[in-house]
């Protein structure tokens, strides 16, 4: 799916190479659960 705001962890850390290697393993998870969180927020209020 191609979106202007929704990114997956691949796209975030392309996008801000300046994250640390070693934090990427906490970061991932939880900005990519934030992401759903925050898309599935919005189609709700679309439906």
């Amino acid at each position: 799916m191609e979106t202007k705001y929704y990114k997956t962890w691949e796209e975030y850390k392309t996008e801000h190479p300046e994250v640390e290697e070693r934090l990427e393993g906490v970061m991932a998870p939880k900005l990519q659960s934030y992401e759903e969180m925050l898309f599935g927020f919005i189609m709700s209020l679309l439906m």
